[in-house]
């Protein structure tokens, strides 16, 4: 188990980093802003893009490790529905805790983790996964607030358009298709998008350590719920749909990695436009992503990582 905690304590040593440098004053709101943008809208995607391109296409695309995990997700969310439904919660924190459920950091830490502890290795395939559940995601969330909160159906269409316009997701699809196709990209811009690649987790964790926010400490409870179903329900519900699928040890190791990654610091996004609890969103991904240090290591020591 320390072994664990070693391999995946960098990625947390970053984020604590970016968190703490952000309460000295080293990260501006400007900057964290414009920084965000570069990340999601160039550094990511052409870090996944090159992972998936370089990659042989038959390695990279695995349709039961992407079904198995898109039923792990659907699984959840019907059960956040009902729970929610349950417990008497209003349409908007209805609609944003169902979300923090679901809706995970798949982009900056879930393929942090994949790359620093499983290694080079297992790139290819978390890169293609990440862009169809990043793509589940998005749908599945716009869904929710559609249906759940008045304001969302008014922001329904133009949401949808917009996350299936989504920058990971198109990178994930020009990446397949280079990869089907064998076409390559000529030596130096390859080696350009291997710089750029390079910054992008690193900068994503430092970022996400610098948003993290404190929430509304009377919802600590629901917070606390939408956590567990984020960090352990969905992984082991993964973890179990895999097991009975035969599904090799390695491509598990990378779905449910990716399953438990905490909330997405999108989430307050969405629940900003679509009638949700921007507040409850925020505390969401913070006690999350704090939570998942210790999920993180409970889930690979499971699994012999």
């Amino acid at each position: 188990m320390l072994t664990v905690l070693e391999s995946i304590s960098p990625v947390f040593f970053v984020i604590g980093l970016g968190f703490f440098s952000r309460r000295l004053g080293f990260l501006p709101d400007h900057f964290i802003t414009s920084a965000n943008r570069l990340v999601y809208y160039v550094a990511i995607p052409i870090l996944v893009y090159n992972e998936i391109a370089q990659g042989p296409f038959g390695v990279s695309f695995d349709p039961q490790q992407i079904g198995g995990t898109f039923l792990a997700v659907g699984l959840v969310t019907v059960a956040a529905v009902i729970l929610v439904k349950a417990l008497g919660v209003d349409p908007g924190s209805s609609a944003t805790l169902t979300q923090c459920s679901f809706h995970g950091n798949v982009g900056y830490v879930g393929l942090a983790v994949v790359f620093y502890v499983l290694g080079p290795g297992e790139r290819g395939s978390a890169s293609v996964l990440a862009g169809f559940l990043i793509l589940l995601q998005n749908a599945l969330a716009i869904g929710v607030f559609t249906f759940l909160t008045p304001r969302g159906k008014a922001f329904g269409l133009r949401a949808a358009r917009r996350f299936l316009g989504n920058p990971i997701i198109l990178s994930t699809a020009l990446g397949l298709f280079s990869s089907a196709s064998g076409l390559t990209v000529p030596g130096f811009i390859g080696r350009s998008f291997g710089i750029v690649g390079d910054m992008a987790l690193p900068l994503a964790l430092f970022i996400i350590g610098g948003s993290l926010k404190t929430g509304p400490g009377r919802a600590i409870g629901l917070i606390g719920v939408s956590t567990a179903l984020k960090t352990l329900l969905l992984p082991l519900l993964g973890l179990t749909i895999f097991h009975f699928m035969g599904l090799g040890p390695a491509p598990t190791q990378t779905a449910v990695i990716l399953l438990a990654s905490p909330s997405a610091t999108i989430t307050y996004v969405l629940a900003s436009e679509m009638g949700g609890k921007p507040d409850l969103a925020a505390a969401a991904v913070t006690i999350s992503t704090i939570f998942s240090i210790f999920s993180y290591t409970l889930w690979i020591g499971v699994m012999g990582g």
